[in-house]
């Protein structure tokens, strides 16, 4: 996470009125995040006890456990999610709250703009929110644990998901800065569009200008996503032919493709999950600089930003 995003989160934070439930949630949907590694580690015991012939009691002994934990993930799951959706409706309230506080507009025009911008920054903090709730808490619980049990299950692969890690966020910290740029353009023809919106019919001039820069957004969303998901699919491909080499080979059973596999494609799942915080984490940011730059609005001062 870049020191931008860091000082916008803690921004957040520290406008927050009801931390401790929010702080709470987050730590029962970090335990809840924790347990479908588990699951992939059950599927595969199950894999290897059909491979040893073993007990139809056996297999359905380790069956039941299997169901035991995804009931359990289910149920922390929903209800911490459930809640924080609440606890982020109410920050994004903290966030209106303090800024409209210090509104002070000279037009219609000026207010309208401000507003705007408020709402823009108030939209992204919760839209990040809600992401790191589900899926970026199993991004996050992903990076710590994945690497350390291939670490156990095998080096070579465990060197290869580490690179592919690293190439894949140098690719997403590039990208990322150029999307942020088009970002800023695009909120500032948002505040001017609904600004104009609401005191005139004629906006074909500002809707046409958004519509212009909105599409380059998008445009370099499809270059962005199209370079990362084929990097994942290269890594994917190659660590899946290396083990069915060593399968052919019978150094690695069966069970143990099943292992790796399942843990390399939850790596794919936080990555992507990754790249989407960070884009929101930019939306956060630009917003935050272009309430920070706004003159109408005092509750922020830019220096602090910088």
């Amino acid at each position: 996470m870049s020191r931008n995003s860091r000082k916008v989160i803690a921004f957040i934070l520290k406008l927050t009125t009801n931390k401790s439930p929010f702080f709470f949630w987050l730590f029962v949907r970090f335990i809840s995040a924790v347990l479908p590694l588990v699951t992939i580690y059950q599927f595969s015991g199950i894999i290897k006890l059909i491979e040893q012939k073993q007990s139809l009691n056996q297999i359905a002994l380790a069956v039941f456990w299997i169901f035991i934990v995804r009931i359990l993930d289910n149920t922390l799951r929903l209800k911490s999610v459930t809640k924080l959706e609440y606890e982020i409706a109410n920050i994004s309230f903290d966030i209106h709250n303090l800024f409209l506080a210090g509104l002070h507009c000279q037009s219609k025009d000026e207010r309208h703009a401000a507003v705007q911008a408020i709402r823009n920054f108030a939209d992204a903090s919760s839209n990040t929110l809600n992401l790191i709730k589900q899926p970026g808490i199993d991004s996050l619980v992903s990076v710590i644990f994945i690497p350390a049990i291939l670490l156990v299950l095998d080096f070579q692969i465990f060197i290869a998901t580490v690179a592919y890690i690293l190439i894949y966020y140098f690719i997403d910290y590039y990208t990322t800065q150029r999307y942020a740029n088009l970002k800023d353009i695009l909120n500032g023809k948002t505040e001017t569009y609904y600004a104009k919106l609401q005191d005139s019919g004629d906006f074909d001039l500002e809707q046409k200008t958004w519509s212009r820069h909105f599409n380059r957004v998008t445009n370099w969303g499809f270059s962005e996503w199209s370079l990362l998901q084929n990097t994942a699919v290269f890594f994917y491909s190659a660590i899946l032919l290396y083990l069915i080499v060593l399968a052919t080979a019978g150094t690695k059973q069966l069970s143990d493709v099943v292992l790796i596999m399942g843990y390399v494609s939850q790596t794919q799942v936080l990555l992507n999950a990754f790249s989407s915080i960070q884009d929101n984490l930019s939306d956060m940011h630009v917003g935050l600089e272009r309430l920070a730059k706004n003159t109408s609005i005092s509750a922020i001062d830019l220096d602090d930003l910088t």
